[in-house]
């Protein structure tokens, strides 16, 4: 079923297997992307600041991503 949501789109559960497997993610409007580094998901934003999602100034915005179904794997 992986194969199904190699590049996506994809619900966040698949995502979240893809930066396990070293790949960064992202939704279609971001200019950023997230990694799973350190031990913790980064958010990368599109104005080069790094920022780990424990640390999300807005949870309901962060989470509400998470629920999206159309994730993406980014392209370096």
């Amino acid at each position: 079923m992986m194969d199904k949501y190699s590049k996506g789109p994809m619900p966040f559960r698949y995502a979240w297997f893809q930066m396990l497997n070293g790949k960064k993610v992202k939704l279609p409007s971001w200019a950023g992307y997230w990694a799973w580094e350190d031990g913790t998901i980064k958010m990368h934003c599109r104005d080069g600041s790094v920022i780990d999602i424990r640390e999300t100034d807005n949870p309901v915005y962060t989470f509400t991503n998470i629920a999206s179904d159309d994730w993406i794997v980014a392209e370096d």
